[in-house]
């Protein structure tokens, strides 16, 4: 009678031949019936991807930079069929891959994704304290007073990276070679945040405020934004997972937690920038409101304008670039990392075949290194500007996959990739992000390596489950 007191519990089940499916022992989260995807958990981060894409650019002809646009209407063709293509991708991977397919997939171990949390805190935490004491952190007194006056700490960072300081640590240099574990904490983190123990939410805690330390010790918003992007993409999978009847209160959790990241991220973004404005001389663009000087002072409202200058400006330097003719840069200039690691691992020049922005500062005097032009200068470096363009609707067809595959198989692969690509349509308005740094162009390829490499699992076939007066037969024969 246990047979049919498991099947009647739905643990073992008899087919139609009279055999018993064996007991499967599943997580009680993932064992609950998944519920059919609506659309806005389909769409959503199409919508929200278009919204930031869109609404920078019409911000920036909201703003007085677009009186020195010479090329207005090259400017919004590009942008519009960049971006309409980077939605046509979206949507053909949509309707080419039924969400109903996906849910049948296998979610990931929770048991491997809380591993690989731990290497994640362990690696932020390794390599921050590394970082901080190759760049002379000698303590908390150090560490604080740079953290106060984030101008002088940015170039004090530019200084040591000039005078190849920390290029002989190993670790610094394993560092990079692992830049995969850098990827992990932040989307890991808040997806299994209900089903991680106390002592792995501290870890995770902790290793997260050490990468945060040593960011704000150098000044720089880089890694600050790249956590609070990877805080987001994880966010969005939770909201986008929750079940119906806990859709409510999981959303208003998710919104409430989403609205700290930003605050906290805009509130030192708005210091750290008015004292960039500061130091660097960058008043020609940043012109503070008067109303705003009047109501909070004249330091605090070039931080705001800064701020609100920093994600917009870089479609001037695109106006720029498109007046550049193309010439290839030998697949040296979508990503400046790569160029460094050619240089240094394959003595490769890459002054001999320049990018995009380096060509277009010596023709137009918009200067590389200290303004932006976007992502797709970069990219047209190898690719010119159509081929930049089609490549967004790659892009596009790309991110909604590991979309699919996170929201709705919820695997932590294809969530570790949406986070990265979160990062690079974050940063489209301003430079190809996951380019700039060594350990994230070999953490993404690494990334895109293991997802190309993994083995192929087909959805598998549902048993069709007998009539319960056949299915209690068959039960009882088996005794």
């Amino acid at each position: 009678m246990a047979s049919v007191a498991a099947e009647r519990d739905g643990v073992r089940r008899p087919y139609r031949d009279g055999r018993i499916e064996p007991a499967r022992h599943t997580d009680p989260s993932e064992s609950d019936p998944r519920e059919q995807p609506d659309q806005l958990r389909i769409w959503l981060p199409l919508l929200l991807a278009l919204c930031w894409m869109l609404g920078t650019f019409a911000f920036f002809w909201l703003s007085d930079l677009d009186q020195q646009v010479q090329n207005k209407t090259q400017l919004c063709v590009f942008v519009f069929s960049a971006t309409a293509l980077f939605a046509l991708g979206y949507a053909l991977q949509v309707w080419r891959c039924p969400p109903d397919r996906l849910r049948c997939l296998t979610p990931t171990e929770f048991t491997r994704a809380r591993k690989l949390l731990v290497v994640g805190a362990s690696y932020y935490i390794v390599v921050s304290i590394v970082a901080m004491a190759t760049l002379g952190a000698t303590g908390s007194t150090s560490v604080w007073s740079n953290v106060r006056d984030p101008a002088t700490a940015y170039l004090h960072k530019l200084d040591a990276y000039e005078q190849g300081i920390g290029q002989s640590s190993g670790i610094l240099t394993l560092s990079v070679l692992l830049g995969v574990c850098g990827t992990m904490l932040a989307p890991l983190l808040v997806v299994y945040w209900q089903r991680l123990s106390w002592p792995l939410r501290a870890v995770g805690l902790l290793g997260l405020a050490f990468h945060a330390t040593y960011y704000l010790f150098i000044g720089t918003l880089k890694g600050l934004g790249d956590v609070a992007v990877m805080l987001g993409a994880g966010l969005l999978v939770v909201a986008a997972t929750a079940r119906r009847r806990r859709t409510r209160t999981r959303r208003g959790k998710v919104l409430t937690v989403a609205a700290m990241i930003a605050i906290t991220f805009t509130g030192y973004m708005v210091f750290s920038q008015a004292a960039r404005s500061t130091a660097f001389g960058t008043s020609d663009l940043v012109k503070a409101n008067p109303a705003v000087v009047n109501v909070a002072g004249p330091h605090v409202a070039n931080g705001i304008a800064a701020m609100l200058v920093y994600p917009t400006h870089g479609y001037l330097g695109l106006a720029h670039n498109l007046q550049v003719p193309f010439t290839w840069s030998h697949g040296l200039g979508s990503a400046p990392a790569a160029a460094v690691l050619a240089e240094q691992q394959f003595g490769v020049d890459p002054s001999a075949h320049p990018n995009y922005p380096q060509r277009t500062q010596d023709e137009t005097a918009w200067p590389a290194d200290l303004y932006w032009a976007t992502i797709y200068p970069w990219l047209a470096s190898d690719l010119t500007f159509p081929g930049a363009a089609l490549f967004m609707g790659l892009i596009g067809w790309f991110f909604a996959r590991v979309w699919l595959e996170a929201a709705l198989a919820r695997r932590v692969l294809p969530l570790l990739i949406f986070a990265q690509l979160a990062i690079l349509i974050a940063y489209l308005p301003a430079n190809n992000q996951l380019g700039m740094s060594p350990e994230s162009v070999i953490g993404m390829i690494t990334l895109l390596a293991l997802y190309l490499c993994r083995p192929r699992r087909r959805p598998p076939v549902q048993p069709v489950r007998p009539a319960p007066g056949r299915a209690l037969s068959a039960a009882r024969s088996q005794l």
